[in-house]
């Protein structure tokens, strides 16, 4: 009698607990199963903008003409520090012998057609016992070496392996004056500014060719 009393409550239990847990599944909220997410593209980077191709070799060699230049009626070769940037050395000859040195900076090298800067120091050599005559006015003067401080500016075309470079430009003699009258002689005005716009420094105006070296 006992043991039937007690299989009766375990059986009422068993009943009460499956009820329960079938009453708690019912009141939790349904959870969807997990999704997967797309895969994420890889972060596109922007591409950086890359200067187009000079048109300069890494070095050149010009011949150069004209009035007031650095190098006068002479030789000059350049080497391309950067693409913009230039140093470059000649001589040639002028108002006596003529040697410098100079920078150039170009604004767009990728073009055929190139504006540019300039800066430049150049020497003069000395030249001795020269006769000027204006009007009636007879003199005899030597120029001592000079240096001198050239400001430029210009264009380069460069098509291709031939190219081109007009300057314009000024020099400033930083030496002092190099004109030595002889004899005594007090030049008047007029013939002292000829002897002035013949001696280093002043307006330049000149012509190169320009040979790119390699490739």
């Amino acid at each position: 009698m006992k043991l039937s009393f007690i299989l009766a409550g375990a059986l009422a239990l068993s009943s009460v607990g499956q009820a329960y847990a079938q009453s708690e599944l019912q009141t939790r909220p349904s959870v969807p199963p997990a999704q997967s997410l797309p895969p994420v593209p890889p972060a596109v980077l922007p591409s950086l903008q890359t200067e187009e191709p000079t048109r300069y070799t890494s070095s050149s060699l010009s011949l150069e003409a004209g009035w007031g230049g650095p190098y006068g009626w002479g030789v000059a070769y350049a080497y391309q520090l950067q693409p913009r940037l230039d140093i470059n050395a000649g001589l040639g000859l002028g108002v006596g012998g003529k040697i410098g040195v100079g920078l150039r900076y170009y604004l767009r090298p990728q073009n055929a057609l190139s504006p540019y800067f300039g800066v430049n120091v150049a020497r003069s050599g000395r030249i001795e016992n020269v006769e000027v005559t204006l009007n009636t006015e007879q003199a005899t003067y030597s120029m001592a070496p000079s240096g001198v401080v050239h400001l430029r500016s210009g264009l380069r075309w460069q098509p291709g392996r031939l190219g081109v470079l007009g300057t314009l430009g000024y020099g400033a003699r930083f030496t002092g004056d190099p004109v030595t009258f002889h004899n005594g002689h007090a030049p008047s005005a007029e013939l002292r500014n000829l002897v002035q716009i013949i001696s280093p420094g002043g307006v330049e105006i000149s012509l190169g060719l320009i040979i790119n070296l390699g490739r």
